[in-house]
């Protein structure tokens, strides 16, 4: 291989790599639009645990009986 061939390569290859790094960020914010963000899972439990209090209750007494 000759140079210039050499530098079409690696430009090439560069290209392909950013490419594939676009698509796979794309992929991530579907998967987390999708599957939704972690701190929704955390404003539900903690408003799972402010009814469960308002009801005199805790999640290991329930998990108890």
């Amino acid at each position: 291989l000759k140079l210039p061939q050499i530098q079409k390569i690696m430009m090439e290859f560069e290209k392909q790599a950013e490419i594939m790094d676009m698509k796979e960020e794309l992929m991530n914010d579907a998967i987390d639009d999708a599957m939704g963000d972690e701190d929704d899972e955390e404003e539900s439990d903690a408003v799972v645990s402010q009814v469960l209090d308002e009801l005199g209750l805790t999640l290991t007494d329930e998990l108890a009986s």
